[in-house]
């Protein structure tokens, strides 16, 4: 598709607009558009999904284009995330959302521009930076929509098709009781991101943070959140313990009971996790 051309139309991209690839992950695709002749004018108004004109903060015209596709196996409503990210950018925590298509497979945000993901930083550091993040997230004074494991994992299955004798089908079953329960505990429902890698977290030069890739962020159990971290992470048993510990030490939990409810989500973020993947292969007809 011509990123170029949808841009001209939707946000008045002019033709010596620069494109460039970057990485994304399993579904999305992801490109930064830069358009120097532009920088200084206003978005077309008809155009903005907000009560007034904006302008964008850089003198460049400098945009994340994220290309979602046709992605229904996920179960994410993109005008309601979208909604979502406006509130977080009003909190300065994330990138300013700019455009998104009426049939939501182009979601157009600000690029974060100077500045260094998480990744480059020591293990450890990483690791703490991650649980001062999550920390600061479940702080918000935001209220979303529930994440619903139930629901989600029920829609999951169905894409999947999968077998009611399958081993991930049982498995699913015997902790969605857990899975409910855990998203009732109104001291642990948080907002929660849900996808925090560390190349996730943006650190500009003035060690500014900004978190991006919201897509699945939700209201729920917060360790949740916390287990999703360390299983998308790869941490091992003892990085996740130190991650844990730092946070509870930030949020004045006990230290204790926080590692014991970690233990729980780690085994309903791995189902969530492997239903999501086999939506994915059933998606893509593998």
């Amino acid at each position: 598709m011509d990123i170029i051309a949808t841009l001209q139309k939707a946000l008045n991209i002019t033709d010596g607009a620069r494109i460039t690839v970057h990485p994304a992950g399993a579904v999305n695709r992801v490109y930064r558009v830069q358009d120097p002749v532009n920088g200084s004018s206003y978005l077309s108004e008809g155009h903005l999904q907000s009560d007034k004109q904006q302008k964008l903060d850089n003198t460049l015209v400098d945009l994340a284009v994220k290309w979602m596709g046709n992605d229904d196996f996920s179960g994410v409503e993109r005008s309601h995330q979208f909604a979502l990210q406006q509130q977080l950018y009003g909190l300065g925590i994330a990138p300013q959302p700019i455009w998104l298509s009426d049939d939501e497979t182009i979601w157009v945000e600000q690029w974060v521009d100077n500045s260094n993901s998480a990744t480059h930083f020591t293990h450890r550091l990483s690791v703490h930076t991650l649980a001062e993040t999550l920390a600061r997230i479940h702080s918000l004074p935001i209220t979303a929509r529930p994440l619903n494991l139930a629901a989600r994992w029920l829609h999951y299955r169905d894409i999947a098709q999968l077998d009611m004798n399958s081993e991930l089908y049982l498995k699913a079953q015997a902790f969605r009781n857990k899975a409910i329960k855990s998203e009732e505990d109104n001291d642990d429902y948080v907002l929660c991101h849900n996808d925090l890698l560390t190349n996730h977290l943006l650190i500009s030069t003035e060690n500014t943070l900004k978190v991006i890739d919201w897509e699945y962020a939700a209201m729920g159990n917060r360790y949740f959140d916390l287990a999703s971290c360390c299983l998308i992470n790869k941490l091992n048993d003892l990085e996740s313990c130190d991650l844990v510990k730092h946070y509870a030490a930030i949020m004045n939990i006990d230290e204790q009971e926080a590692l014991e409810k970690l233990k729980l989500h780690i085994e309903i973020v791995a189902i969530t996790n492997d239903l999501w993947f086999a939506a994915l292969n059933a998606d893509k007809g593998i």
